[in-house]
C-alpha cells in the first residue's frame, strides 16, 4: 500500500507541474501576440524622418533660392535636385499622411480640442444671435475638425494639397478679404520656409478676421524657446503691431499654443532679423515682418 501511495502521489505532482508549465507558456505566447509596440515604433521614427527630411529640404531650396553668389543655371539645377529628392519621399502627399498618422498615433490630438475648449470656456458665442455661427478658418488643415459642432460653427478647412474631401484646396496669402471670426494657423508658419513669407502670413491675419475675433496661432516649442531670431517677447510684439493681444495661451512639452484677439489697429512696425541668443546650441527659427 504505501508503495502504491508513494506512486500515485509522484503521478499527481508530475501532472500538476506540467499543467503549471503549460499554463506558462499559454500566458507567454498570449503576452507575444498582444505586445505590438516594436511594430507601432518603427512606424513612428518613419513619420518622423518623412517630416523631418521634408522640412530641411524645403529649408535648403530657399537658401539655395536666395544665395546671390550662384549662378542661375546652377541654382535652377539645384533647386531640381532638391525637389526630386522630395518626391522620392513622397512628396507633400507622403508628409501630410505622415502627419495625419502621428496624430492618430498620439491619441488623435489636434489643435481643435483646444480651440473648442477655449470658445467654449470664454463663452465666445454669448453675444451672436440665434442661428449665427461662428466662422473659422482652419488653415493647412488635414481633415474638417469641427464638421461634428456644425450646429454652431461654420468651418472653412483649406490647404495647398488637401488631403481628404472635405477640405478646399487654396493658398491663404491669395485668398480674398472675407470675415472670420477665429482664424486658425496650427503648424502653419513654421512649416514655410521663407522668413518674409510667414511674416505675411501674419500681416494677413487682421484683414481677415472681424474686430474682436480670434487668431490661433502654434508653433513647435524650439521656435521661441531656442532660437536665435525669435523668442516669446518678440514674437508677441510682433502680434501687437498686427493690433492682436493674448487672450490665453499654454505650452505642451513641444508645443506653445497662443489664442490672440483682435483689439486695436495695425500700426506699421519693421521687425527685422536680428540675433537675439549667441551660441552654437541654437536654432535658426525666425520670421520677418
Amino acid at each position: 500500500m504505501a508503495d502504491g501511495s508513494s506512486s500515485s502521489y509522484r503521478n499527481i505532482l508530475t501532472k500538476h507541474c506540467e499543467t503549471q508549465r503549460r499554463d506558462k507558456n499559454t500566458k507567454a505566447k498570449k503576452k507575444r501576440k498582444k505586445s505590438k509596440k516594436p511594430v507601432v515604433e518603427i512606424s513612428s521614427r518613419k513619420d518622423r524622418r518623412i517630416i523631418t527630411e521634408y522640412h530641411t529640404l524645403n529649408k535648403t531650396i530657399d537658401s539655395v533660392r536666395k544665395n546671390p553668389s550662384i549662378h542661375k543655371e546652377d541654382k535652377a539645377a539645384q533647386i531640381a535636385l532638391l525637389e526630386a529628392k522630395k518626391e522620392k519621399i513622397g512628396g507633400i502627399n507622403a508628409y501630410q499622411k505622415a502627419s495625419k498618422l502621428g496624430e492618430a498615433r498620439h491619441g488623435s490630438f489636434n489643435t481643435a480640442k483646444w480651440v473648442l475648449k477655449q470658445l467654449r470656456a470664454h463663452n465666445v458665442c454669448a453675444n451672436r444671435t440665434e442661428g449665427e455661427k461662428l466662422r473659422v478658418l482652419d488653415v493647412g488643415a488635414l481633415d474638417d475638425n469641427y464638421k461634428k459642432h456644425s450646429k454652431w460653427i461654420q468651418c472653412t478647412p483649406i490647404d495647398l494639397n488637401p488631403q481628404s474631401n472635405d477640405v478646399v484646396k487654396a493658398d491663404f496669402l491669395k485668398l480674398d478679404h472675407k470675415e472670420y471670426d477665429v482664424v486658425i494657423l496650427s503648424l502653419v508658419v513654421n512649416f514655410e520656409g521663407d522668413i518674409r513669407k510667414r511674416g505675411d502670413m501674419l500681416r494677413k491675419c487682421p484683414k481677415l478676421i472681424v474686430d474682436q475675433g480670434y487668431l490661433v496661432i502654434v508653433l513647435p516649442l524650439p521656435c521661441l524657446d531656442n532660437s536665435r531670431y525669435l523668442n516669446e517677447e518678440l514674437f508677441l510684439s510682433m502680434m501687437e503691431s498686427l493690433g492682436f493681444e493674448v487672450f490665453t495661451r499654454r505650452s505642451s512639452k513641444k508645443l506653445s499654443f497662443f489664442m490672440f484677439r483682435r483689439t486695436r489697429q495695425v500700426q506699421v512696425k519693421s521687425f527685422p532679423k536680428k540675433i537675439l541668443r549667441k551660441g552654437g546650441n541654437h536654432n535658426n527659427f525666425a520670421i520677418v515682418l
